[in-house]
């Protein structure tokens, strides 16, 4: 995997979703391009730096959006999409096997399954943080539950958006880099081939 074009494509999309991404906010709910970017590089890079380029894709979600303290200042958290795509990325990577990586539904069905366990994480380490130091979670005075249900439609609509956006990202494959390896058919499909 190409790792220059792989930041530039998580900068370009992380860029979209702080700025560019209100214009399909749905009550409320912002879909967001990341995952579909991050869901991609899973499909076809190797296993064993897959979880690693999920890190590296929460790490600029953080550094990129700040959230409120209870104090109004904002506040740089590198940890909470860290840890958040990480796991996304353990619950993707096996889903690849499954699926058909070149194809949008399929891919757009395993960035609704990497935002839903992405977002779940993320409401938990947040909690976990409010609890430890005494703060407030981002989406205070609302309840942690009311954020997993608006992570669960934001999943939804990442899933939607990622239809174009693993379309289009499909036809930069070859920038990439990506090692294609050949299956092997057995039996009477191997003979006919």
């Amino acid at each position: 995997m190409n790792w220059t074009v792989y930041m530039l494509a998580v900068l370009v999309a992380a860029a979209c979703d702080a700025s560019f991404t209100a214009v399909f906010e749905v009550g409320g709910i912002r879909p967001q391009f990341l995952p579909a970017v991050v869901v991609f590089a899973l499909f076809s890079a190797p296993r064993r730096i897959s979880v690693r380029a999920a890190m590296l894709a929460g790490l600029v979600a953080d550094l990129i959006t700040p959230q409120l303290d209870s104090d109004g200042s904002l506040l740089y958290l590198p940890g909470p999409h860290v840890l958040a795509f990480a796991f996304g990325a353990m619950l993707a990577v096996p889903l690849r096997g499954l699926l058909y990586r070149r194809n949008p539904l399929s891919g757009a069905a395993a960035v609704f399954a990497f935002s839903l366990a992405a977002g779940i994480v993320y409401v938990f380490v947040w909690t976990v943080r409010a609890h430890l130091v005494d703060g407030s979670a981002p989406w205070w005075p609302d309840s942690g539950g009311s954020e997993v249900w608006r992570r669960c439609l934001g999943a939804g609509g990442n899933a939607l958006l990622a239809i174009p956006a693993l379309w289009l990202l499909e036809r930069t494959r070859s920038l990439w880099s990506f090692i294609e390896v050949p299956r092997l058919a057995f039996g009477p499909a191997r003979e006919s081939a």
